[in-house]
């Protein structure tokens, strides 16, 4: 995701994905703020690949060849949304189904 997708909607909710991950990981309170911001942005890259997986994982070939032309293009984030919703049915369930299982596995 470029600098401008991470100031979208979609990313501040991943970001408070982040910071309720980090606070249910329940890391020593002495930690380094630095090293929590570390942790936050290194886990939030992480979330952003599996739903960028998701996505892409979910495209047929078609589709995934008309995605990387949109990427190309630098749409906006609007209209990148937009054709991931019409071209993958029910893609709201599958990132969160795709979030619920980076949570047991990163709090396991």
């Amino acid at each position: 995701m470029n600098e401008e997708t991470k100031k979208t909607g979609e990313s501040l909710d991943l970001q408070m994905f982040v910071d309720r991950l980090v606070a249910e990981k329940n890391y020593p309170a002495d930690l380094e703020k630095e090293v929590i911001d570390q942790i936050k942005k290194d886990l939030l890259s992480r979330v952003e690949d599996a739903v960028n997986m998701v996505i892409i994982s979910n495209l047929s070939e078609e589709k995934l060849a008309e995605f990387n032309d949109l990427m190309d293009k630098d749409v906006s984030d609007t209209e990148m949304q937009k054709f991931c919703s019409d071209n993958i049915p029910g893609l709201s369930q599958l990132i969160a189904t795709e979030l619920i299982v980076f949570k047991q596995t990163y709090l396991s």
